[in-house]
């Protein structure tokens, strides 16, 4: 009986240790010595293909953060962001996603402190001409997978950099868009 308990008790910590692990803090994500936030007080969530440019954030701030409360931050710890990854995946039903795309950005952000962008592109405008965006241009209108005249896509967002001292930083976060033609 008392085996049994302690088989129990052990298996419920493992699984509360995993569960803690499989959080989102992006402090465990980075090797160095801050990790950084993002704020973004108004994201597009509808883009109309036939008046759209490249789809960007209107505004948005990177802050950092000493992963440790204990920490005194120098220059060492400052943050250069140099690249932006976004993955689309579908979140109508469809299975044909828009391609990853990278763009390079130069970004500087003072540790313990943020940074303001405007006007941060998120993704290009010309992907509203692959597949599967192109199928709601004219003459088609529909995509074809679900049938609908929009498509949704989450697009995952990661921002590489590297503080002053050499250390990988990162920070990721996610928006989803309503695709439509009119």
């Amino acid at each position: 009986m008392k085996s049994n308990r302690f088989a129990l008790f052990a298996l419920i910590m493992v699984a509360l240790v995993g569960l803690a692990a499989c959080g989102s803090n992006s402090t465990s994500k980075t090797e160095g010595d801050v990790f950084l936030t993002d704020s973004v007080p108004i994201a597009p969530t509808s883009v109309d293909m036939a008046t759209s440019g490249d789809v960007v954030i209107p505004n948005m701030t990177i802050s950092s953060h000493a992963k440790s409360q204990t920490a005194i931050l120098s220059t060492q710890d400052d943050v250069n962001l140099t690249q932006l990854v976004v993955t689309c995946t579908r979140t109508d039903g469809g299975t044909v996603a828009s391609p990853q795309w990278t763009n390079s950005v130069q970004l500087y952000v003072p540790a313990g402190g943020s940074v303001t962008v405007q006007n941060y592109p998120i993704f290009p405008a010309e992907y509203f001409q692959q597949p599967p965006l192109n199928q709601l241009l004219f003459p088609n209108g529909t995509d074809k997978e679900t049938g609908n005249s929009n498509i949704r896509q989450d697009l995952h967002m990661t921002i590489y950099g590297k503080e002053i001292s050499g250390k990988n930083v990162s920070l990721s976060f996610d928006l989803t868009l309503n695709f439509y033609y009119q």
